[in-house]
């Protein structure tokens, strides 16, 4: 009766009912791999709540933030314990879905028009969910987190012209570490970069919803799927589960960045197999790879870390931006689309992609250069050259070779050849023949 009257109350008022039916009624798509997006989402959700717990027992101060994130990680207390694991564990899935859903996006063009919008929202929200994790795992001022810091600093310092004013500030003083450093990771870590991803999550939902999703299905005039009730929110409470079940058995049974082990932050230590955790990890090898040389620009001299530091992933991440814009002036489609490509009817695009994943491989790999040469027994200097060739050339052999094979693909499947498929049939004499395939 209670809620009978509510129910009532709130439509009468704010029309609720017909928002609520249309809402039950909505169609999902159903392909797995729209599940991906989904994921990332209750990734957020739980980096959210342990975030929020976490604030009441971390110490942002920087002389107190090592002690207090150090009794987090004892098991002996195992409430914090588990939070912390869960929440690092999170923040480290929440990239990787991201990066895999885009992934998706990018190769069955679904940022095409007029999605390029929702486009650069996601490799938008993909960068801040990046620098989220670095600020976050950079806060307990251990040895780890503070020679990544170091080494983000100094990149800083590259910028030409505003690089020392903006490290300054940032830092609080010319010295490194600076007493607002950490108050200044905390609030973005916390406060900034949280609501801009959750405004960003909510201008996705927002423009999903206002142009519908895209499928595979070959009708364009009608949306496939399922409705919201009770299919589709019965799969994705699911997809939930499942997401805090896989958490909660990492961060039970794999421990992620032991803070104890690597003691406080001291900067004349850095430990040997020192890399960040693996989104950032391709800076860190592109500074590993970069050439030793300064240049000078207009009297400016432009120190070595600018380029693998800055300049790279900022070009890089320009032509993601961008790339609703140019695959249209290369490949002359201009349409609207919302059925999505099979990854093998646009060559060009696997091939772009392909270049793009063995570039940012190759860059991670680099990063524990120094761990591969103990272990292969080759002299760094000769892995360091090796990954520098392979930058260069790798990226476009491996385009050409995945954009050749894709058309090759697109060829066969336009012309109808299926496999190659032959008929045995015993024959009088005891042996085998071919039988001649029958005319349909």
């Amino acid at each position: 009766m209670i809620v009978r009257r509510t129910v009532a109350w709130a439509d009468e008022r704010f029309g609720t009912n017909a928002i609520v039916h249309a809402a039950l009624k909505k169609i999902y798509p159903d392909h797995w791999s729209f599940y991906l997006g989904e994921f990332s989402l209750y990734f957020f959700m739980v980096l959210v709540g342990t975030g929020v717990w976490l604030t009441f027992a971390f110490d942002a101060g920087s002389q107190g933030a090592y002690p207090s994130v150090l009794a987090l990680a004892n098991p002996a207390h195992p409430i914090g314990y588990v939070i912390r694991q869960i929440h690092h564990w999170a923040a480290v899935c929440f990239v990787a879905a991201i990066l895999v859903h885009m992934a998706r996006i990018f190769f069955t063009g679904a940022f095409r028009r007029p999605r390029e919008l929702n486009w650069i929202v996601g490799v938008t929200m993909l960068v801040l969910a990046s620098l989220t994790g670095f600020t976050g795992y950079s806060l307990p001022n251990d040895g780890l987190s503070g020679t990544g810091l170091r080494i983000a600093y100094s990149v800083a310092l590259s910028i030409p012209l505003i690089g020392r004013w903006a490290a300054s500030v940032f830092n609080g003083g010319d010295d490194f570490p600076g007493p607002q450093l950490t108050t200044h990771l905390y609030s973005l870590h916390v406060f900034v970069l949280p609501v801009t991803i959750g405004a960003l999550i909510a201008l996705h939902l927002g423009l999903v919803i206002y142009q519908k999703h895209t499928q595979f299905a070959r009708d364009e005039r009608n949306v496939v799927g399922r409705r919201f009730w009770p299919d589709y929110a019965l799969r994705t409470l699911a997809a939930l589960g499942a997401t805090l079940a896989v958490l909660a058995l990492l961060a039970t049974f794999f421990e992620i960045n032991p803070v104890g082990d690597y003691g406080p932050y001291r900067p004349w230590i850095v430990m040997n197999g020192a890399v960040p955790d693996w989104y950032a990890a391709f800076l860190e090898g592109a500074l590993r790879l970069g050439p030793a040389t300064e240049f000078t620009i207009a009297g400016h001299p432009i120190p070595p870390v600018f380029w693998p530091g800055l300049a790279l992933p900022t070009v890089t991440l320009l032509f993601l931006l961008l790339w609703p814009f140019i695959e249209p002036r290369v490949t002359g489609d201009r349409a609207a689309h919302d059925v999505l490509n099979r990854p093998t009817e646009v060559p060009l695009r696997v091939g772009v992609g392909a270049a793009l994943i063995f570039e940012g491989l190759l860059l991670t790999l680099a990063a524990g250069d120094d761990q591969t040469s103990a272990t292969l027994h080759v002299r760094v200097e000769t892995l360091v050259w090796i990954y520098r060739i392979a930058l260069v050339a790798g990226p476009l052999v491996v385009g050409v070779l995945a954009a050749r094979i894709a058309a090759e693909m697109r060829a066969r499947a336009a012309a109808g050849a299926g496999p190659d498929v032959v008929t045995i049939v015993r024959n009088a004499r005891g042996g085998y023949d071919e039988e001649e395939p029958q005319a349909e």
